[in-house]
This record gives structure tokens, sequence and C-alpha cells, in this order.
């Protein structure tokens, strides 16, 4: 996914160990050169990729007082992840759901931060410069033609539901933008 002058982020998708996501098809594709943990623990894993994981479930429902980690069914609905545990969700406005869900789980500071130091490292140590592409969370022409940026896996495919652009993190991105 992505070239070398891109920087890829990713969420793991909910999973109960990181052991869980090693073992999954979606890490075999996703080849996260690094896996962020939400205490901001840092997993070095593909030296030669651009993608960078951070563990976080996504979508989530509510169940009763519970924000449950979620998948999208044949009908195009959320619904639970049986056996999931409660997260810690990132609301935003309900009137324009974000790839059809208005909850998502929230990122943490301890892990933006790190995210934010291995994103400035990368780039730096890279010589990647970039202009922030207001289109994080849709295909996006600028990640699609090899063009230089930090982008989300759905920057590539539609049918990713990745990571919840929430404001913290989308106020990185652009810092750290030429």
């Amino acid at each position: 996914m992505g070239s070398d002058q891109q920087i890829v982020i990713v969420a793991t998708g909910y999973i109960k160990c990181l052991a869980d996501y090693v073992e999954s098809p979606r890490f075999a594709e996703d080849r996260p050169m690094l896996v962020v943990d939400h205490d901001g623990t840092v997993y070095g894993y593909h030296t030669d990729g651009n993608t960078i994981a951070v563990i976080n479930a996504g979508p989530l429902v509510r169940v009763g007082a519970d924000f449950i980690p979620a998948v999208c069914n044949h009908q195009g609905r959320y619904e639970a992840i049986p056996g999931a545990e409660a997260q810690v969700p990132y609301e935003y406005c309900t009137a324009r759901p974000y790839h059809g869900c208005t909850l998502y789980e929230y990122m943490p500071t301890a892990q933006l931060e790190a995210l934010r130091r291995l994103l400035k490292d990368t780039l730096q140590e890279r010589g990647i410069t970039f202009p922030y592409d207001n289109q994080l969370g849709a295909v996006s022409p600028r990640a699609m033609a090899g063009k230089s940026g930090v982008y989300f896996a759905s920057s590539f495919n539609p049918k990713r539901w990745d990571i919840h652009p929430q404001h913290e993190l989308l106020h990185i991105i652009k810092s750290l933008a030429s």
C-alpha cells in the first residue's frame, strides 16, 4: 500500500491482544513497519514498509451503557462483535456518519503522542515533505497517484473502514505538512 514517499496509518480493527493482529490476514495485508499500542508502546515489524498500525477497534455500537466494537453486516448496518470488550468512544456529529458509523474508538493521548513522534521521525529520515490532504478517510487521488503524504488505508481502498480521523489526529498530520 502506497509508495516510499507515503506513510499510511491503519487501524488494527478489534483485537483481544497484539498476537491476534500479527496472526491475522489483515497484518499480512498491512505489512506494518510499526504498531502503536494504546499506552504509546511501539512494536517494530517490517523494516521495509511504510505503514504504521495503531491498535484501534474502529467502529463501535452502543449496547446498553457500553460501546462495543462493531462490524458492518450484509445490510450495511453495524453490529456488535460477539464477545468484544467495551471501548472508550469518540463521538462526533451524528448528522454525518463516517463510513456509515457515528461512534469510533477513541485514540488516547499516549497513543497519539507516540504516533506523532513516529510520523515526525519517519518523515525526517525519509526526507518526505507533503501538502496536507483534506481527503483523509476517502479515496484520495494524491494517494493513488503515489504523491508524498500521510494517508489512511481508506485513502487507497474505499472498502477499508479504517480509523476515525479524530480532530487530534488530523491536527498532528496538519502540523507535520509542509
